[in-house]
């Protein structure tokens, strides 16, 4: 059995006589992982990646429509309008977020405080698996809503 998809990767006893319910799953969602459940999760987090850090900003970029590429040197920069929401470099994504997810996202691996000024997260992966990923789309697609109001 798999952990349910927007949980913190714990996974309900499948032999238990009753069936979990959801106030269950939250009180769990709320616990850190056993030893079991973590090892589950780096395991998970080495599997390799068929995409890397520019091609999954790209097809979130596709995927949001109506955005500005503005190249300037080895930097590109995403636009809505007039406001630049996102910049990717080689290694490198940064992303203008609100108060709430910034200081979310300053706690996750391989973020700091962006150059670019108050309220830009500045992420470079060590290793781009899929959480990696998947954090650099929610900040990009975070981002690109702060900046449209959408």
């Amino acid at each position: 059995m798999t952990a349910p998809p927007g949980s913190n990767g714990h996974v309900p006893d499948a032999d238990a006589a009753d069936p979990v319910d959801e106030a269950v799953l939250d009180a769990l969602d709320a616990e850190p992982l056993d030893a079991d459940e973590a090892a589950a999760g780096a395991a998970a987090a080495s599997d390799e990646v068929d995409e890397s850090l520019d091609e999954r900003v790209g097809a979130v970029i596709d995927d949001l429509g109506g955005v500005d590429r503005l190249r300037d040197h080895g930097t590109l920069a995403f636009a809505a309008g007039d406001i630049v929401f996102a910049v990717l470099t080689d290694d490198r994504l940064e992303a203008a977020l609100d108060d709430t997810v910034l200081k979310a996202a300053l706690r996750t691996p391989d973020t700091a405080a962006s150059p670019r000024g108050a309220g830009w997260i500045a992420f470079a992966p060590s290793a781009v698996d899929r959480y990696a990923l998947d954090r650099a789309e929610a900040w990009v697609r975070f981002a690109h809503r702060r900046a449209t109001g959408r």
